[in-house]
């Protein structure tokens, strides 16, 4: 607590005092399991977010460095350690504004819900999202993990993105400064935390109720009132991951409380008091069988949570 304390002292500059210690992580995953964060903040803004990690690395600080910082948006594909996670992990929640900057053109920063950014196009008659139609998180995680359906994207959309790197300095890196394919981004890769991203959307095309009713009808197939992390495994070249796994005789399986749905054997749920390490070995097993008897090697989409940077 002393060291709380310390924490406290250095912080109170900052117009909240951002800092837990303790923190209980699992409500803040949709998949209900994880352990504590040994530290945790929730700046609102990207300079809030700034001054904490110039902050961590200044003269008076308490912490030891190197600390190595995990970020957490809307805790979507996101499979979180059990037990203690060290070192400070950061919620991006809080910063969720959005900001017009023309018709077609947005600020958006990456706690901005995804679902919430799709009915704002919807409700002002802009088209290209449709696809995004019912997939949960946030921006920042979104663009992360290049989410979409139907062979589209989110970061087809991104201008630019801004994001704090290890010192505490705001980055910009311009569209072909980032690379993106089927659920993945290299911005996944850099040592940032994203803040904000600049999308630009076209004006002249109408939302396509057609294709949103398509998409939010393909969500309707998915066990989305469960605890999920949603799917487990990407599809693989021309073929459906969860046709694979179903043909496999995954659903139904289960390790503890993690049992993959009769719904959608793509999806693991927890069903009352999974761990983490549940979930991990029935992920296990399910590629396992469906290598065994298919060849196909499944690539997990839900991600494993690793630290984004090491503050020195």
């Amino acid at each position: 607590m002393m060291l709380l304390n310390n924490i406290q002292h250095i912080y109170s500059s900052l117009p909240h005092k951002i800092i837990k210690e303790n923190q209980p992580l699992a409500d803040l995953s949709t998949l209900g399991t994880g352990g504590k964060a040994e530290y945790f903040a929730q700046p609102q803004s990207p300079d809030e977010l700034q001054q904490l990690i110039r902050a961590i690395r200044s003269e008076d600080s308490p912490f030891e460095l190197p600390l190595s910082v995990c970020v957490i948006g809307g805790g979507t594909n996101t499979l979180i350690d059990d037990g203690i996670t060290h070192g400070l992990t950061v919620s991006t929640r809080k910063m969720n504004s959005l900001k017009w900057l023309n018709d077609s053109t947005a600020e958006i920063q990456s706690g901005f819900s995804l679902p919430v950014l799709v009915r704002t196009l919807r409700e002002r008659n802009i088209g290209g999202l449709e696809f995004a139609e019912g997939i949960p998180g946030t921006l920042g995680g979104a663009l992360t993990g290049n989410a979409g359906a139907g062979g589209k994207g989110v970061c087809e959309y991104a201008e630019s993105v801004k994001a704090v790197d290890s010192s505490g300095n705001i980055r910009t890196l311009a569209r072909g400064e980032f690379e993106y394919g089927y659920r993945i981004c290299s911005l996944s890769e850099e040592e940032l935390i994203i803040v904000s991203a600049v999308m630009t959307f076209n004006s002249t095309l109408a939302y396509d109720e057609r294709a949103g009713e398509y998409f939010r009808s393909k969500r309707g197939t998915q066990p989305l009132n469960a605890r999920s992390a949603g799917c487990t495994f990407k599809n693989p070249e021309g073929v459906s991951a969860g046709k694979l796994l179903d043909e496999c005789g995954c659903k139904g399986l289960s390790v503890g409380d993690a049992a993959v749905s009769d719904k959608h054997a793509n999806f693991i749920l927890n069903k009352g008091h999974a761990s983490s390490a549940d979930i991990c070995e029935l992920m296990r097993q399910c590629a396992e069988r469906v290598y065994e008897n298919t060849g196909v090697m499944l690539e997990p989409e839900i991600r494993r949570w690793q630290p984004v940077f090491c503050v020195q």
